[in-house]
């Protein structure tokens, strides 16, 4: 590790992290994406959000990204995404009367 590495406890993954530093990390990740929620910015990833993320959730990003381990932190952004296009298919296809099946039950061979 250089002189100016950014690692944080939560990266060493020699050692799982605690019950409480978990829960404050997903805090701080909620907070985060209530504020992405407000400027309407879903993939906090691309480019072109940077400056409005930076100009109106500044402090929530700085938390979160203190409080989580960087590969969480990526991670987290992925999902949003994903979660959002799948929220919006399954809204999309009930638009259109589909109906849900239930493959638990399925054996795959």
């Amino acid at each position: 590790m250089g002189w100016f590495s950014k690692t944080k406890p939560m990266d060493d993954q020699s050692k799982p992290p605690s019950r409480s530093s978990r829960k404050q990390c997903w805090e701080s990740r909620d907070g985060y994406f209530q504020c992405l929620d407000k400027i309407s910015v879903v993939n906090a990833l691309e480019p072109k959000h940077q400056s409005e993320i930076q100009k109106n959730c500044k402090g929530e990003e700085a938390k979160f990204e203190q409080d989580c381990a960087t590969s969480w932190i990526k991670y987290f952004k992925e999902k949003r995404v994903v979660d959002y296009k799948r929220e919006k298919f399954m809204q999309e296809m009930e638009s259109k009367n589909a109906q849900q099946i239930d493959l638990s039950g399925m054996v795959r061979r």
